[in-house]
């Protein structure tokens, strides 16, 4: 059963490990309620996490660059990432 949990704020750390490590992969979800921040979930893995970024508009649910594009402005170490995507647009559009 899922578990519906309203936040004031979530993290999503993805981390590549030590070829020494047990796993190539750790994934923790941290979340902030009341001025209180919680590891609540550490997954670890051998394979390359997968992310989808998407839009509910009400009728139906698509993949979409607007959502991709506000969540890594709101990201940590993402500067080359945005500027990478910013010229790919650009180029788009010559």
């Amino acid at each position: 059963m899922t578990k519906l949990l309203t936040v004031d704020g979530i993290e999503i750390e993805f981390e590549k490990q030590d070829p020494g490590h047990a796993c190539k992969w750790c994934i923790y979800v941290r979340l902030k309620k009341n001025n209180k921040e919680q590891t609540l979930l550490m997954v670890k893995t051998d394979e390359k996490p997968f992310t989808r970024f998407t839009h509910n508009s009400g009728k139906m649910v698509c993949i979409s660059d607007e959502v991709l594009n506000e969540i890594f402005v709101n990201s940590v170490n993402v500067s080359s990432i945005i500027e990478n995507l910013e010229k790919g647009a650009n180029e788009k559009k010559n």
